[in-house]
């Protein structure tokens, strides 16, 4: 018997083995890999405390969490550390350690009420004072924290009465509760302190309110962290229809270790050894464990939005029917199934459309190539059925368009073949332009071109004034050059508008004026992902804002 089980536990070890090699052999493959065959039945009988995960990060330059660059070392905090707010997977703000908060009738004051009994891992009571360190803290350019800009419209913040924090904004700003959204640090901790030193033992020791508190740290190994048994916000679990069970408190998991690896390479193989339990990863990497049936991998949309520029100034795509004609022939759903292996999410605009402001709107408009071909016509265009391809009613040169991409990126560029050829079918032509990143801007400026393929990396602000006023092409980032003196107003109206039903109409008016005049043709956000041994059971339910989401809800059963 022991020696059936030396070999099959050295067959596993082999096969285990050639998986690596197969993953790192096939690093840049699109292809699907062979599923991979779970060996283990895990019996699942519901939440149960106790047991150890394992996570990654990155080197850590700093514990403390508004200090670190790391977005790896973000991740993490975030299970010790908790804000204000948060968001939702719609997008919108939701109370963590606030209460409620009331606005004055200028908009210039918020007065955040924070909830009762909330307690430090180290016992003491988070107080309004923590917060005032917390924002002055951000607030010091000197600090060099990332979320500077979240408090760039807040003018002075004060500890106020009935356990509040009183926030002056400079201007009327509707948005203030999605900037919340930063961990809060204990203003104790910190007395007699230089908070700027990121590796100070005060900013290697962090306490805060969350589900996990600090445990150990070996700066070449890994750094651990035990579950928080007096959580504020720890809740019952099991099955509740289930009597003779005793009510289990979260969080279920007793440790979660972070390993501390060298790059993301690393972490890709430790995943594959099994040295880590869960791999965040976006769209380049986790494809490769597409039919994998001994991991649990979660999709969700990412940041990443790619989108065509168009020329509004001069040629055919000077004329919005033509754009939105293009618009109407492009099929979003073919393109991502043939030049994003069907691992994206079409979207008009840039807001993700999981968003609420997304829902405001019906885009669907389908593949009408009636309307298409009448929109055209309008513009003085008629399709030669003989030539496949439109004219010009006047001139009858053929309807051409040229689209440059960016050279060093191929999953663009198999977007721009995509595009092309779908339009060649529909009798425009294409011709693609595949020049060095450095030349894309000064072609665009030059206007030596009618489509760009460009993206955006979106903030977790839903303010569309980058891409859509005239504001934003002296930032560079409205790379359309579109401007619309409505659209200026609609936006400046939703930044300080408070009232959300008001609010939503502008949103309404302004997404009807934007998809009309058609300045860019949405094409899809990138999914991205998190990735888990089969072992973890429970709510795993990983979004943009929240790779660790319901951490508190795993379990390994």
């Amino acid at each position: 018997m022991k020696k059936e089980i030396r070999i099959i536990i050295l067959l596993f070890l082999i096969s285990m083995l050639l998986s690596a090699c197969t993953f790192n052999a096939q690093k840049t493959s699109e292809t699907e890999e062979e599923p991979y065959e779970d060996k283990y039945e895990v019996i699942d009988n519901g939440p149960v405390k106790g047991g150890a995960v394992k996570l990654f990060t990155t080197p850590i330059d700093t514990l403390n969490p508004i200090l670190t660059n790391n977005r790896y070392v973000q991740d993490f905090l975030g299970l010790i550390f908790e804000g204000l707010y948060k968001l939702d997977t719609t997008g919108q703000p939701v109370p963590v350690l606030a209460k409620s908060s009331v606005l004055s009738e200028d908009g210039l004051t918020m007065t955040v009420y924070l909830k009762d009994d909330i307690k430090w891992h180290d016992d003491m009571s988070l107080k309004p004072e923590d917060v005032v360190f917390t924002i002055n803290t951000i607030m010091d350019s000197k600090n060099g924290s990332v979320y500077i800009e979240n408090v760039r419209n807040i003018s002075s913040v004060s500890a106020g009465e009935q356990n509040s924090v009183v926030i002056r904004l400079k201007q009327p700003y509707s948005f203030i509760k999605n900037e919340l959204t930063f961990p809060i640090i204990p203003m104790h901790r910190f007395i007699n302190e230089k908070i700027s030193d990121k590796k100070s033992k005060v900013n290697l020791l962090p306490i805060g309110t969350g589900p996990y508190s600090f445990g150990s740290y070996d700066t070449e190994s890994s750094l651990k962290l035990r579950q928080n048994e007096n959580w504020w916000n720890s809740s019952g679990g099991g099955d509740s229809n289930d009597t003779s069970s005793a009510v289990i408190s979260t969080p279920y998991i007793s440790t979660v270790e972070i390993k501390i690896l060298s790059n993301l390479n690393a972490a890709n193989n430790a995943f594959q050894t099994r040295d880590i339990d869960v791999l965040p990863a976006d769209y380049n990497e986790f494809r490769k464990y597409i039919g994998r049936t001994d991991i649990t991998l979660k999709r969700y949309t990412g940041k990443n939005y790619e989108f065509l520029s168009l020329n509004l100034k001069r040629g055919p795509l000077s004329d919005k029917r033509v754009r939105n004609a293009l618009n109407i022939l492009i099929n979003k759903k073919q393109l991502i199934d043939t030049a994003a292996s069907g691992i994206a999410v079409a979207a008009e605009i840039p807001v993700m459309p999981s968003s609420w402001i997304y829902q405001l709107k019906d885009f669907e408009q389908g593949n009408d190539f009636k309307k298409a071909q009448e929109l055209l016509s309008q513009s003085g265009y008629v399709f030669d059925s003989d030539k496949n391809a439109y004219l010009k009613k006047t001139t009858k040169k053929p309807l051409e368009l040229k689209l440059i991409v960016n050279d060093d990126n191929s999953l663009r560029y198999n977007a721009a073949k995509e595009v092309a050829s779908q339009l060649s079918k529909k009798g425009i032509a294409v011709e693609i332009s595949k020049i060095p990143w450095a030349d894309v801007s000064k072609t665009m400026k030059n206007g030596n071109y009618d489509m760009a393929l460009m993206g955006y990396r979106l903030s977790s602000i839903p303010d569309l004034s980058f891409a859509y006023s005239a504001d934003g092409i002296s930032s560079g980032l409205n790379v359309a050059g579109y401007s619309n003196p409505n659209v200026d107003n609609l936006l400046k109206s939703i930044l300080s508008e408070n009232n959300s039903e008001e609010q939503k109409a502008s949103f309404i008016k302004l997404l009807d004026i934007i998809t009309e005049d058609r300045p860019y043709i949405g094409l899809y956000f990138l999914n991205e992902s998190v990735m888990y041994g089969k072992s973890i059971r429970g709510a795993i339910n990983p979004y943009i804002w929240d790779k660790y989401n319901d951490i508190s809800k795993w379990y390994l059963p």
